[in-house]
């Protein structure tokens, strides 16, 4: 059974998460929120039903949240007669929605606490929360293509630090119109949105498009404007400086699963190790997705979730991660 149910920040924002009830019989498991990444909503996790990382965990006994932030897919956005505006940043995404998520998962399963796994910024925000010293709400991690320290290696989001100035005089990124600018060339070529996005080969067009024109929205600047300190030396800071993210993570205990594509432009597995290795819970490990690691092709971002082979190739990563972490608890 799929459902949308809500919840409201602490500074009134109303959040949509959809709702993945276990399948009847399962093993009934500590509960699973997804969160997507930069600009995106939780389509990356169920764009279709036989590539959804969304419904494979619900079929597995897992009751499982996908959440939309503040601004994207079925949550409150902006508007302008509305009482919101754009102008959050990404410590709003940190302090705010991630707490009222975690709060509300725990109350529908009556458990202490969740397995959280984030996609690209959704895994940034996990990692800033155990930075944050959140281990104890956290019973298990997976970040998907996410680092807290993009300096030394080359992804594609170093453009962002000389836009910074331009960030400051516009009202919001339209990340949501490059994607439906996308989504009508594909299949005809490959553009630099859907390569800075997926691995052409290895993903599915018409589920690429599906995303492309659906599964996108626009961003707050201060959004990109902080996540841009993260390719600078000591990576993502809070947004008034004073908090170096990474320097919290020594003190983490809870089990840390990085996955990493070998042709993610966004996250490059170098990028990932460099936060992985920071983790000091006895239990982190990195796992790279790709043919030099055995699997049948390379991997980019967003098809690590929804790829072709994702479902045979990583899925079965993250059932044996989840279920010795929940098993452990």
């Amino acid at each position: 059974m799929t459902e949308t149910v809500h919840t409201v920040t602490d500074d009134g924002w109303r959040l949509a998460l959809r709702r993945y009830e276990p399948a009847g019989g399962a093993k009934r498991r500590r509960p699973v929120v997804l969160c997507h990444g930069l600009g995106a909503n939780h389509l990356a996790f169920d764009v279709a039903p036989d590539f959804s990382l969304a419904r494979h965990l619900a079929r597995r006994g897992y009751l499982t949240l996908s959440l939309d932030l503040r601004g994207h897919g079925d949550s409150e956005r902006p508007t302008r007669r509305g009482p919101h505006r754009y102008g959050w940043a990404f410590d709003d995404y940190l302090l705010h929605d991630l707490p009222a998520a975690i709060a509300l998962a725990k109350q529908l399963a009556g458990a202490g606490a969740v397995h959280w796994i984030g996609h690209s910024m959704g895994g940034i925000l996990g990692y800033a929360h155990l930075a944050r010293g959140g281990s104890r709400d956290l019973c298990s991690l997976v970040t998907v293509g996410s680092s807290l320290d993009y300096s030394g290696a080359p992804s594609g989001f170093h453009r962002i630090a000389p836009l910074r100035g331009l960030l400051r005089r516009i009202p919001a990124v339209p990340v949501d119109l490059l994607g439906r600018i996308n989504a009508v060339f594909v299949g005809r070529f490959e553009g630099p949105f859907e390569r800075f996005n997926v691995w052409p080969s290895n993903t599915d067009p018409e589920l690429w498009k599906r995303i492309a024109r659906r599964g996108f929205h626009a961003v707050s600047p201060p959004v990109m404007e902080q996540l841009a300190t993260a390719m600078q030396a000591g990576g993502l800071r809070s947004r008034d400086g004073s908090v170096a993210y990474m320097e919290g993570l020594r003190a983490a205990t809870t089990p840390v699963l990085a996955i990493a594509g070998t042709r993610d432009p966004q996250c490059p597995p170098a990028a990932a190790r460099r936060t992985i290795d920071a983790v000091g819970s006895p239990r982190h490990e990195l796992r790279v997705f790709g043919r030099e690691h055995g699997q049948a092709d390379d991997y980019g971002h967003f098809d690590l979730l929804m790829g072709r082979r994702a479902a045979g190739e990583v899925y079965p990563h993250l059932d044996r991660w989840l279920d010795d972490a929940d098993a452990s608890q």
